[in-house]
């Protein structure tokens, strides 16, 4: 089984590019049917957080979490639900009982949250309390992430993942679910804010934070969706395909295709298939990574 643990629904064009084409349920199960996927965890990001939403999200039909995940209920053949959520709700306290919104999420099938795009940092002691409280329901979580510069959406971090690795300590009964620049960027060593951004190009001299953490913490999960997750494999191919197989039981193939277009499609599953067809990835890694490690934390399996 193959399975996509990153998925959206919905008008995601930022201003300036309005020619591209929204993504909407019949698309996405229209693609997934294309590309021969099986299944897909679908995430819905509207309103959760202000700095996720680009302009469209606030006038879509179906702009709200709410409406996302009871949409995502005409699909339970293809597609497992998220919720989602902001750390910030409510109180804006350390102490918020999130417990009547989870209760919601889990009554209509969401196995974890996400991908959380509030611009805090990992270990804020309000996403400490919210990751407790998902942990202690067995829900994981989808993480985007950034570097501690302004104006990005994601939660912030500094060179080497340092609040990141709190949080898991922190919280270790939650499964995180890696994803995002900030997170990928580390992939190799990185020592300054500005390396944090964007797609770090060049070979992988000195391993960073990103395997460490997927090595050394059971709950550090990872996709490998997106542009970051693209390129964390493929900046030094050779090196990511070592990544691939030395992390197998850790990684999840996923996509985040936003738009309908043929510009928005991406490239990892098929990269997997030619690495399987070249003989550096065996049957049994592909499939982990492919689908069955996802399985396993759905509890597919």
């Amino acid at each position: 089984m193959i399975i996509d643990f990153h998925l959206h629904v919905g008008d995601f064009r930022p201003t300036g590019r309005e020619a591209r084409l929204p993504m909407t349920w019949e698309n996405q199960i229209a693609r997934l049917d294309d590309e021969g996927i099986d299944m897909a965890v679908f995430l819905p990001v509207y309103n959760a957080s202000p700095e996720g939403a680009p302009f469209p999200m606030w006038y879509d039909e179906r702009s709200s979490v709410r409406d996302q995940v009871v949409d995502a209920g005409r699909y339970a053949n293809r597609i497992v639900p998220f919720g989602n959520m902001d750390p910030r709700w409510g109180p804006n306290s350390a102490d918020t009982d999130f417990g009547p919104i989870l209760d919601w999420f889990q009554a209509h099938g969401c196995t974890g949250v996400g991908e959380i795009t509030a611009n805090i940092p990992f270990d804020d002691p309000r996403n400490v309390n919210m990751f407790r409280q998902l942990g202690a329901r067995g829900m994981m979580v989808t993480i985007e992430s950034a570097t501690m510069a302004p104006g990005h959406y994601g939660y912030q971090d500094d060179p080497g993942l340092p609040r990141l690795e709190r949080l898991l300590q922190a919280a270790p009964e939650t499964i995180v679910i890696g994803h995002g620049p900030g997170f990928w960027a580390n992939m190799a060593a990185v020592r300054t804010l500005d390396e944090m951004e964007g797609y770090p190009k060049g070979p992988i001299v000195e391993e960073g934070a990103t395997p460490r953490l997927l090595r050394q913490y059971a709950n550090m999960y990872a996709d490998l969706s997106a542009g970051s997750g693209w390129n964390a494999i493929t900046r030094d191919r050779e090196y990511g395909v070592r990544f691939l197989n030395d992390l197998q039981d850790k990684l999840l193939f996923g996509t985040d295709v936003c738009y309908a277009d043929a510009e928005g499609r991406m490239p990892q599953l098929q990269y997997l298939r030619d690495l399987r067809t070249q003989g550096k990835l065996s049957q049994a890694t592909f499939d982990k990574i492919a689908g069955r490690n996802g399985m396993k934390l759905l509890e597919l399996a």
